[in-house]
């Protein structure tokens, strides 16, 4: 069982991340305290942390509250990810075991079964989505990477709301690019695999949010 300030981190952090709580919402530490069973102490540490990863932001006068990303923030967002991860993807190609394969493979298969047509499909598809690249990222075996990754994924839900892969033809891109970088982690190709990945983060940026030169 975690301890009680990582309930109250992974608690607060998934209610940002779903949604739970708006771009600017205060968060009170007696209120979520409360709410999650927990003293204020154990709050007030999950709330440093959310601050580090850059989910949360602090003054000293309003206290704490859900971090609001501008659109030059999220654009920084998704081009850092391109870049790491398809630097991610080039290690993984020669390090990714057969067990790590296989179970992309699975995630792979269970996001082309998923009905984009369905809110909860769109829901299952985007957690489907970030183990797929969990894994991906895990393979790369390198910690720093895989840490620095992590952080990126982390961008609220709610903050994309409007971006996200809510259309059939976007899964279906989506589904057909998971495929490419598969086939070019099975052939241990780096190069293949870190274009085919940064090519995947780039085709998922908002239109709006791409800069001159980033496709």
């Amino acid at each position: 069982m975690p301890n009680a300030a990582e309930r109250a981190y992974q608690v607060i952090r998934d209610r940002i991340l779903r949604g739970g709580f708006a771009p600017g919402a205060p968060l009170r530490e007696e209120m979520l305290a409360s709410e999650i069973g927990v003293s204020r102490t154990p709050v007030r540490d999950a709330l440093r942390r959310l601050l580090a990863d850059g989910l949360v932001e602090s003054t000293r006068n309003q206290g704490s509250f859900v971090a609001n990303l501008r659109s030059e923030e999220l654009a920084d967002e998704f081009e850092l990810r391109a870049l790491l991860e398809g630097h991610a993807a080039r290690k993984a190609a020669t390090r990714i075991t057969p067990e790590e394969l296989a179970e992309m493979e699975a995630l792979a298969e269970r996001m082309e079964r998923v009905d984009p047509a369905a809110e909860a499909g769109i829901s299952a598809f985007s957690d489907l989505n970030g183990e797929f690249h969990a894994v991906l990222a895990r393979a790369s075996r390198s910690r720093r990477l895989e840490g620095m990754l992590r952080r990126l994924v982390q961008m609220p839900l709610v903050l994309l709301k409007e971006y996200r892969l809510q259309q059939h033809v976007g899964i279906e891109r989506s589904n057909r690019q998971h495929r490419e970088i598969l086939a070019a982690l099975s052939a241990g190709n780096p190069e293949w695999a870190a274009l085919a990945t940064s090519a995947h983060i780039i085709s998922t940026t908002p239109r709006d949010l791409l800069r001159d030169g980033a496709a």
